[in-house]
């Protein structure tokens, strides 16, 4: 009996032994395997995979030297407008690169009717400053004109496909979550067709209200009358408008 008691105690503690190592391999199995599973994900918000920023961002324009030192009438229309949108948004001075391989007696000219046509639009003559250290253009001598404005941009680069929807080697297409490219579109439309890149981050004041108006209003429901606008609606049909 003793010697079987002791061989049972042997086996009992070898067992022991390898359930104790059996689970320290788990836990260090497991830890590696989660160590290994740590992976960034995607936002699953479109807003924030493609944010919308505000910055700073370049307006150009290049006057190109006509041949007798003037600016023709297209020029002189394109101008006009890149004045009117530099006075509207436009940061800082306006600055006039001029080009060090042209001829001196041209560029002047140019200049000048630059500086006519800016003032004519209300942009006073000491907003435009000359840049003598302007770049060179291959295909025609020209006065680069450029300035700062404040626009909103997508800071992300549509077409990115970092993972495959269809691929079945991952688990990435069973996870049924929104692929990076979703909204992309959407976001940059939305930057491009704003009006005031201030609206995306802060609503604007409200305005005064119409006084006449609401007087109008008032007095029409004491009235026990409807206060909407009554629009007249023409019911001419087309066939007989056109007779």
């Amino acid at each position: 009996m003793s010697v079987q008691r002791s061989s049972f105690r042997l086996l009992a503690s070898a067992a022991a032994r390898v359930v104790l190592i059996g689970v320290a391999a788990a836990a260090l199995a497991g830890c590696v395997r989660r160590t290994g599973d740590i992976q960034a994900q995607i936002p699953d918000d479109y807003r924030e995979r493609h944010p919308i920023v505000l910055g700073d961002v370049p307006k150009v324009i290049d006057v190109f030297l006509v041949g007798n030192g003037g600016i023709d009438h297209r020029q002189a229309e394109d101008l006009r407008q890149f004045m009117a949108a530099y006075r509207k948004s436009g940061k800082g001075s306006l600055i006039a690169s001029l080009p060090p391989s042209a001829p001196g007696t041209s560029v002047h000219q140019t200049l000048s009717e630059i500086r006519r046509i800016a003032a004519a639009e209300g942009v006073p003559g000491g907003h435009v400053q000359v840049d003598t250290r302007g770049p060179t253009f291959p295909t025609a001598a020209a006065i680069r004109l450029h300035y700062s404005q404040l626009e909103a941009k997508l800071v992300s680069k549509c077409g990115q496909w970092p993972h495959d929807l269809a691929g079945g080697s991952t688990l990435q297409s069973w996870e049924n979550r929104p692929y990076y490219n979703l909204g992309c579109s959407y976001q940059s439309h939305l930057a491009a067709q704003i009006a005031d890149p201030r609206d995306l981050i802060r609503t604007r004041p409200e305005g005064d209200i119409d006084v006449g108006r609401r007087i109008a209003d008032i007095e029409s429901v004491r009235d026990n009358e409807d206060p909407t606008t009554k629009w007249p609606q023409d019911q001419t049909k087309i066939n007989q408008a056109l007779q």
